[in-house]
């Protein structure tokens, strides 16, 4: 049965405080994570404190790990958000948070998240430590491409206690300033400690070269080699990608990939059947002015290689997203005999016109667009598209992180010439 619609004036009355409201809740809640802001749960926490006495605010930050959405694009680091906050959902799933503990964001469309734990049978450093713990487990678990497995989070912590002489609202918004100030105090130091490290490594060449090949899917035939520096002995990153990503966001960059790269050539010599030789570039490395120094031509030829034999490795994003800032730089790398391969195709970035304007020689296709190919129509016909871009602007394409033979048929009968990854590597992987 239809309900009638109430008369014109209620309607419209109807409507707007339908409009205020939803006007109010944006201000309250995030579309992105679904979870409130600090000030929509106020009031839980006071309850909180009115029951249990104390309470602890951990504060975890995103958005601290190296200008991480300036690199990967607005649309990629949302998705880690969003999968942040689903990661702190499963907490409570697991039973790592209990029925009072309060999520929340600082603000709305924010990275930086507010867990408030009833109680304080423990130290509330102790408690972000085994909350840290078990969202790292989550992270660790989330598949090999997520942008989420990459992201350094800095978190902070803060115990707030029960006075009922004091406003529980500005107790609380003392303690999330507390823990928000610890947190910066705390990266402060942890970023000294870092910088130390790559200090380190730059000054004991503390890093080695691996090598995985890139195999043309008709026949195997290995046409070169991609080259990935590995640190020698502990660091206190958590990956390769934390290393490079914290070391871009400092001044000694230029010397880290300068000796990566050299690193690599070096040991380029040692690699049976090594054909063409990969190197990553990071957007600053692009314009070092290294690659045409005497000290890049001595490397080289002490490894018997020339310009024509290496391939520079550019993000998608980088080569978009920055081209008109080094589109002379590219130029003086064709122009001295050097390769360019565009990384991470599929990313979101890319224009005809832009790859066209920047001739790559390769195209290498994203991990997330092969993986499992052969059980998905749409990435099918998402690569398939791409191969087309890459006939147009005269480009080779590689298809990156192919590790079933299930993947690489389906590659080879959508006309994909190279692969790379796990089903290629042998017992004698260069390392």
């Amino acid at each position: 049965m239809e309900t009638a619609l109430p008369p014109t004036s209620t309607q419209n009355d109807y409507y707007r405080l339908r409009t205020e409201w939803l006007r109010y809740k944006s201000q309250l809640y995030d579309g992105l994570t679904g979870l409130p802001a600090l000030p929509a749960v106020v009031e839980d926490v006071r309850r909180v404190l009115e029951t249990k006495g104390t309470a602890d605010v951990i504060y975890v930050d995103l958005g601290r790990s190296g200008g991480q959405e300036t690199k990967l694009g607005w649309a990629a680091y949302d998705g880690a958000v969003r999968e942040f906050a689903a990661a702190l959902a499963s907490l409570r799933a697991g039973g790592e948070l209990g029925p009072q503990d309060v999520v929340s964001l600082h603000t709305v469309r924010s990275d930086r998240f507010l867990i408030f734990v009833a109680g304080g049978e423990s130290s509330s450093a102790a408690r972000r430590d085994r909350l840290l713990a078990a969202l790292r487990t989550r992270i660790d678990s989330a598949p090999p491409a997520s942008v989420l497995r990459t992201l350094d989070l800095s978190a902070g912590h803060a115990r707030i206690h029960y006075d009922p002489i004091v406003r529980s609202e500005r107790s609380i918004q003392q303690a999330v300033a507390e823990a928000m100030l610890s947190s910066l105090v705390e990266r402060a130091s942890v970023e000294s400690e870092r910088r130390q490290e790559i200090s380190r490594l730059i000054s004991e060449s503390g890093v080695r070269a691996v090598f995985h090949p890139i195999v043309r899917l008709a026949d195997g035939a290995i046409i070169g080699h991609e080259a990935l520096t590995r640190p020698i002995g502990g660091v206190s990153f958590d990956s390769v990608e934390a290393l490079f990503a914290f070391a871009e966001s400092t001044d000694l960059l230029m010397q880290f990939e300068r000796l990566c790269r050299r690193t690599a050539i070096g040991a380029a010599a040692t690699v049976p059947d090594l054909g063409l030789l990969f190197l990553n570039a990071s957007a600053r490395a692009v314009e070092d002015p290294d690659w045409s120094g005497p000290a890049m031509e001595k490397a080289l030829a002490a490894s018997g290689l020339h310009p024509h034999d290496i391939v520079v490795e550019i993000t998608e994003r980088v080569a978009i997203v920055r081209h008109d800032e080094f589109q002379s730089s590219l130029r003086t790398f064709k122009d001295r005999g050097y390769r360019v391969a565009v990384d991470d195709m599929g990313a979101g970035y890319a224009s005809l016109q832009s790859l066209a304007a920047i001739e790559p020689d390769f195209l290498k296709f994203d991990v997330s667009l092969v993986r499992d190919i052969d059980r998905s129509s749409i990435k099918r016909s998402l690569l398939e598209s791409l191969r087309q871009l890459a006939e147009k602007i005269g480009a080779r394409v590689i298809a990156e992180g192919v590790e079933r033979p299930e993947e690489m048929r389906t590659l080879l009968e959508l006309g994909i010439e190279l692969g790379q990854g796990f089903h290629f590597h042998t017992d004698g992987e260069h390392e």
